[in-house]
């Protein structure tokens, strides 16, 4: 497919008087309103990439190359996701903008920092090269935290304020992404608030992360010029940020779905704008649940009327990052509009991007080119420190006897607490059994060429029951994360990832039962979606042969590095770490 042009002005309103022949006219087509929230019968003319002309269904003769007859369809502008990483869904822009526009999205405000995490503003640069020219138009907000607590875990790389003032200025670069270092704002730390400053600056939106934080540290935060929060996690904390300005950038991801806890609280304030994401979807989960239609499915959920929550989808996002021109259909707008066969089910039949037809029946009808780019694909797994299965098994201070052990606790949500526990210890060695049939280990394995050696803690509510689960997909420093309930099994999927650069392994009994290869930075693929649905989908299966039955699945460790989401999270510095205080935990307690 080629890249979308630029259509000329002077002919554009030469189309909308009629003194010039439309390129398409869709006709008797049901429009959805998103300025007023209407639903009506419409014709819609385009001339080149924008929209020429709107009116009731017969107001106007539209004089067009084209014509499509949209009866018993309904158009609505192509969905704007305001938050997410393409990176999650294990592929590049190009086969990620396959997989989307099917499902209606036509723009992406990307935040590549999990490449950024591995290699650096490279990796940015590969995302920005990576999605130029393609169908879906991809708008990057420059990563914010790499890594994202600075000086409490290692990344490939460290961006301070240098560092993103001069991405900023890169094309299609819009946002500051996400300021997960929310403490560090909090306390004002120079390299946090020197970071959003550059974004002010620059005249870009700043993405907020804070789940959870209320009250007089939240409005610290705000201060600092947050526009925005894709995080919440509860009702009362959203309504209190939307009453404090904040954008709720509502999600439903492969992660969770927070929707269900936050929307009905929110729905209390008498007017609300909201605006919606995806944020996190792998490749299984994409092809058999959807896209942004899921989310909109959701807030249909909760009784919001079709053209409210396709609003939430289209205008509201395009209008808070500034795109002018994005998310409506209206004269003057890019002519991204989608076809849907069904309101009720969000199901889209065609969509237009640039006024080029580019799904059809529900399919993409010319395959998308890869954009040239001018970073190799190297193998990113350096892990420095020989690995034994000693050095996967935490050694106790005490010889023999009983010991105190500090150990996480996975919820269902996804959020971490922590547990105390009395532990067994055999020749300095704990007896795993005796934490209880639902405790497994959990190593940090550095792979960014650090010198040092794994950090292993214990972790219980994964109901991994026998042998290990490895991922480099390790929010958001990407080290090599594996859980599991033997060593040598952990050792026998550190080993496997090692070796072909990186992705996901599942091993029992010696041996590796299923990998998913990722030797783009141990995140992505070459592959296209479907492809990767079908490993994902083996993976699925195996993990949960083993005892694991998180949403997630095969993710469901994938953040338990991240160290900014509560409580507790384990970092290759020191292993548990305190989000709150950013304080290390010790793994064991006198009783």
């Amino acid at each position: 497919m080629r890249a979308i042009e630029s259509t000329n002005r002077t002919e554009l309103i030469e189309a909308a008087r009629g003194d010039r022949p439309l390129d398409l006219a869709i006709t008797n087509v049901n429009l959805v309103n998103v300025f007023t929230c209407e639903i009506y019968p419409a014709d819609i003319g385009i001339y080149g990439d924008r929209i020429a002309v709107v009116g009731e269904a017969g107001r106007y003769k539209l004089d067009a190359r084209h014509t499509l007859d949209g009866a018993g369809k309904w158009a609505c502008p192509g969905f704007v996701d305001t938050h997410l990483h393409i990176e999650s869904t294990m592929v590049t822009p190009a086969n990620y903008a396959a997989a989307v526009l099917p499902f209606g999205a036509t723009t992406s405000i990307v935040d590549p920092h999990e490449i950024g995490n591995v290699l650096g503003m490279e990796g940015i640069r590969f995302m920005v090269e990576g999605s130029e020219g393609l169908p879906l138009r991809i708008y990057v907000a420059v990563s914010s935290c790499v890594p994202a607590v600075p000086g409490k875990e290692t990344a490939g790389a460290d961006f301070g304020p240098a560092e993103v003032a001069e991405m900023l200025t890169w094309p299609r670069v819009i946002s500051v992404a996400e300021v997960m270092d929310y403490m560090g704002v909090v306390n004002a730390s120079p390299k946090m608030v020197g970071i959003v400053e550059a974004g002010l600056e620059a005249g870009a939106i700043i993405q907020g992360h804070a789940p959870l934080l209320r009250g007089r540290e939240l409005n610290a935060y705000l201060a600092a010029g947050i526009d925005n929060d894709h995080e919440l996690r509860r009702g009362d904390e959203g309504l209190e940020k939307l009453r404090l300005g904040v954008l709720p950038l509502l999600k439903v991801s492969s992660f969770g779905n927070y929707a269900r806890a936050i929307v009905p609280e929110l729905l209390k304030a008498p007017h609300l704008e909201i605006a919606l994401c995806t944020d996190d979807i792998e490749p299984a989960d994409l092809l058999e649940n959807g896209h942004m239609d899921r989310v909109i499915r959701e807030m249909l959920y909760h009784g919001i009327e079709p053209a409210l929550a396709i609003r939430w989808a289209t205008l509201v996002g395009a209008r808070h990052y500034q795109l002018h021109g994005h998310g409506a259909i209206a004269p003057g707008y890019l002519a991204d509009v989608v076809l849907l066969d069904s309101l009720e089910e969000v199901r889209a039949s065609e969509v237009f991007v640039g006024g080029q037809m580019v799904v059809e029946k529900g399919k993409l009808i010319a395959p998308i080119e890869e954009p040239p780019t001018s970073m190799p694909i190297e193998n990113t797994v350096h892990i420095q420190q020989p690995l034994t299965e000693d050095a996967l098994t935490p050694q106790a201070p005490i010889a023999n006897g009983e010991i105190g052990v500090n150990l996480m606790v996975l919820d269902p949500t996804r959020l971490t607490r922590l547990a105390q526990v009395t532990a067994q210890v055999h020749d300095h060695k704990v007896d795993l059994a005796s934490l209880g049939d639902d405790v497994c280990y959990l190593a940090v394995v550095p792979r960014h060429g650090q010198p040092h050696a794994p950090a292993v803690v214990f972790l219980q509510g994964l109901h991994l029951q026998r042998g290990a689960l490895a991922t480099t997909i390790a929010h958001d420093s990407h080290n090599l994360l594996v859980a599991g309930r033997s060593v040598q099994d952990m050792l026998v999927a550190i080993q496997a990832l090692a070796a072909c650069g990186g992705g996901i392994a599942v091993a029992d009994e010696g041996k590796v039962l299923g990998k998913v290869e990722l030797p783009l930075a141990g995140l992505m693929s070459l592959k296209p979606v479907a492809e990767l649905a079908v490993e994902m989908q083996q993976i699925n299966r195996l993990v949960a042969e083993l005892g694991i039955d998180h949403r997630a699945r095969g993710l469901s460790t994938t953040n338990l590095a991240l160290t900014v989401i509560p409580t507790v999270r384990i970092s290759d510095l020191g292993g548990l770490l305190d989000v709150a205080t950013q304080e290390f935990i010790p793994l064991f307690h006198e009783l």
